[in-house]
């Protein structure tokens, strides 16, 4: 009987001890951490390559904008004259 006591709680004591160990927040910290900084380049980039080729369209767009509206201010100067 002593001994199963005994032997109990040594295993007790291990397994608390163990448990304890396993449960450290700064390995899932870091672990998180470097999965974040992964997550957040991926995204950077997937947002540039969408939004890189949208502004260059926009600037395409502005810019024949001008050009009718310069086509238009010219053809109006012609009339009038």
């Amino acid at each position: 009987m002593k001994k199963l006591l005994l032997y109990s709680a040594i295993a007790f004591i291990i397994g608390s001890a163990m448990l304890f160990s396993c449960s450290s927040n700064q390995e899932e910290e870091t672990e998180k951490g470097a999965i974040d900084e992964m997550t957040d380049k991926a995204a950077k980039e997937m947002t540039d390559s969408i939004t890189v080729p949208l502004e260059r369209a926009r600037q395409a767009r502005d810019t024949i904008n001008e050009k009718y509206r310069d086509m238009e201010k010219n053809l109006r100067e012609e009339e009038k004259e």
